[in-house]
């Protein structure tokens, strides 16, 4: 079972904006009980401070996976989304549907874990 909401730290290789709407996108009342995302402003500015608070880092395109610091502590993991260039009507929905997707798994992970402590 889930002790705390996962913590996504969500980053572009520059600072575009996109890594801020996904953060208003995830503030959403369907992913407030499962995760907290903070947007960082560029993947180059990622911090170890950053990386030491973040369940998983989330890249939002190609040249932000590239961009990932390499060494990140054992409890961040890498993740990367490929998402639109540009915020508007096809980003939002694309990032809806990986919030969708992760969301999906936690929850079905977290019906496993009950029925094995039952």
């Amino acid at each position: 079972m889930f002790k705390r909401r996962a913590r996504l730290l969500v980053a572009a290789e520059r600072a575009d904006g996109r890594a801020a709407r996904v953060a208003e996108l995830a503030a959403a009342d369907a992913f407030e009980d499962w995760i907290e995302v903070r947007p960082a402003r560029a993947m180059g500015g990622v911090t170890a401070q950053d990386l030491a608070w973040a369940d998983l880092l989330v890249a939002v395109d190609a040249a932000a996976a590239r961009a990932m610091p390499a060494e990140r502590p054992a409890t961040c993991r890498p993740k990367y989304w490929t998402l639109p260039g540009e915020t508007g009507a096809a980003f939002d929905l694309q990032t809806l549907e990986a919030l969708r997707c992760m969301v999906g798994g936690m929850r079905m992970l977290a019906r496993v874990d009950a029925e094995d402590d039952a």
